[in-house]
């Protein structure tokens, strides 16, 4: 993928598979790689917020991309996600990431600081500048506190080595706002809110990197190709069955829901990175008879 790439489709927010001990599952990791190029995701992204990537070290992560890039098609994409601490560590990761065979990378900004505008405008400039990498800005203000404003956006898109931007505010006026201010060919506005991906689409958006394509990729994978094939009736169907899919894993701490489904059906343990606490027994019950009920092709499966 070369900078200037159009990112477009389904792309899945790859959970990790760990060990109790917090070791990389890679039997899990294997089943689960097959599971979604299985399931017609057109791009794979480890180590992000449902991977538990700021959890991870950064020998993590680096492994990570490299053995999914062994997994996957060569022709596609891997954008492993990059938590910044520091300017530095982001760019070293950036040298791993590219020599991993990684095609981009999805950056967080740092989430300890609040910052400026002006301080995100910098740091994406300043790692657009150095990274051998296209950079896929990240939009995830519930966990890092920085909101990506569509004005610095719109100038960060204009940049050779910035790709587009993974929105996961949930925030629907936003996103509009976003599409209109970096409308061009070659700059691309993904929703991460599976829940709203055939909103996303009707305003503009050209995908998704979806946490939802662990579990069941087909579901979001329908919803694009129906909703490309102009078969709008069928991509809100579907939406409605994914959206139930969605409100069922979301419990307990992220991922949890998540790694609990994956468990579920079969693919890896309910392991989260630690210290992260798994779901209750309890709770994995409830999810169980949820699934059941909204994916009920997910539970003939198993």
């Amino acid at each position: 993928m070369s900078a200037g790439s159009e990112l477009a489709g389904v792309m899945v927010a790859l959970a990790t598979p760990v060990e109790e001990s917090g070791a990389v599952d890679t039997g899990g990791l294997e089943r689960l790689v097959e599971r979604v190029i299985a399931g017609g995701v057109d791009g794979i992204s480890p180590a992000g917020s449902t991977g538990e990537g700021p959890k991870l070290t950064r020998e993590q992560r680096v492994w990570l991309a490299r053995r999914v890039r062994g997994l996957a098609p060569a022709s596609m994409p891997v954008i492993p996600g990059v938590p910044v601490i520091t300017i530095p560590d982001a760019r070293c990761e950036l040298d791993a990431l590219s020599e991993a065979g990684a095609s981009a990378a999805l950056v967080s900004a740092p989430s300890y600081y609040p910052i400026s505008d002006a301080a995100v405008l910098r740091l994406y400039q300043t790692l657009a500048d150095l990274s051998p990498l296209p950079l896929v800005l990240y939009n995830i203000p519930v966990f890092t506190k920085v909101r990506i404003a569509p004005e610095v956006a719109a100038e960060l898109a204009a940049h050779p080595n910035v790709t587009g931007i993974k929105d996961s505010s949930r925030d629907m006026e936003y996103q509009q706002q976003l599409i209109s201010a970096c409308a061009g060919p070659e700059f691309s506005v993904l929703t991460g809110t599976d829940s709203l991906l055939v909103a996303s689409l009707v305003v503009g958006a050209r995908g998704t990197i979806a946490a939802s394509a662990n579990l069941a990729p087909e579901l979001a994978v329908g919803i694009y190709r129906a909703f490309t094939a102009g078969d709008s009736a069928m991509a809100v169907r579907l939406q409605q069955q994914l959206s139930d899919v969605v409100a069922a894993c979301r419990r307990g701490e992220l991922p949890a829901g998540w790694k609990a489904a994956l468990e579920i059906a079969g693919v890896c343990r309910a392991h989260l990175v630690p210290p992260g606490s798994p779901l209750s027994a309890d709770q994995r019950d409830e999810l169980a008879a949820l699934l059941a009920a909204a994916w009920p092709a997910g539970a003939a499966a198993r």
